[in-house]
């Protein structure tokens, strides 16, 4: 465990059993909620990024979102030799972030829920990251339709309350990562994704959208169980699929 020049304490995840590939980095969070953390937190951020953080209505969201910008851009200058400050991001054909220059050699993606964010980064593949609360109040049957396929619906429905409910947020966790990884976001569709909540270790994913990426969706995840209270889930492509991303609408079938 660590601080870095923001002060900001965070980890960086272990692979003990290799739940992902070496050339995988990722880190854990622990976002500062306090009000007074917001005044050190805006030195590390654009003029843009401190107006984007200020419109949020919420101070602890605009923390969250200080907190993992500013170190998202030291460990990005970090890796990159550059100057946090100096780093400039864009945004891919579907909103994903890039960094400006590394866009074909440079795959990194965070998340962030409660006080804890993840942060993934990778020169070699794509990455995906995402992380819930699993003690938020949430009726996660009512979700079903909308989040599972029909198969994951039945393993939901038949595991009971405790179980489905900790299923569902992996089923979540696990489609947005995958989503993120592939740079289209969750506006594609959830259901465009299948997994297996209850599996352990690696798993590839099942993506009907198989033929509108080619070898991009041979994509592997593994859960994040890390933080107690919360799921979360990393999802990786091949070697090679950091500058895969799709440049037009992907197309199901």
């Amino acid at each position: 465990m660590t601080e870095d020049a923001t002060h900001i304490t965070m980890t960086t995840l272990l692979r003990p059993g290799g739940r992902w590939p070496d050339d995988v980095m990722l880190w854990h969070v622990r976002v500062p909620l306090a009000p007074t953390a917001w005044n050190r937190l805006q030195a590390w951020l654009s003029d843009d990024e401190q107006q984007q953080a200020l419109r949020y209505r919420r101070d602890e969201d605009r923390l969250r979102f200080a907190a993992t910008r500013a170190v998202l851009r030291t460990l990005l200058a970090r890796h990159t030799g550059g100057v946090p400050l100096s780093l400039r991001f864009s945004s891919g054909p579907f909103g994903r972030p890039e960094l400006d220059g590394y866009g074909d050699t440079l795959s990194f993606n965070v998340t962030h829920a409660g006080q804890h964010a993840f942060i993934a980064l990778s020169d070699r593949r794509c990455v995906g990251v995402d992380i819930e609360c699993i003690e938020r109040v949430l009726d996660w049957q009512a979700l079903l339709g909308t989040v599972c396929t029909d198969a994951e619906q039945r393993a939901l429905r038949m595991s009971g309350h405790v179980h489905g409910a900790h299923g569902f947020f992996r089923c979540w966790t696990a489609k947005e990562a995958v989503l993120k990884a592939l740079g289209v976001g969750i506006g594609y569709g959830l259901q465009q994704v299948s997994v297996d909540p209850f599996a352990q270790g690696v798993q590839r994913v099942d993506a009907p959208a198989r033929g509108a990426w080619g070898d991009i969706t041979a994509l592997q995840l593994h859960w994040i169980d890390d933080v107690a209270g919360y799921a979360g889930c990393i999802a990786f492509g091949p070697p090679g699929s950091v500058s895969a991303h799709p440049r037009q609408a992907p197309t199901s079938g």
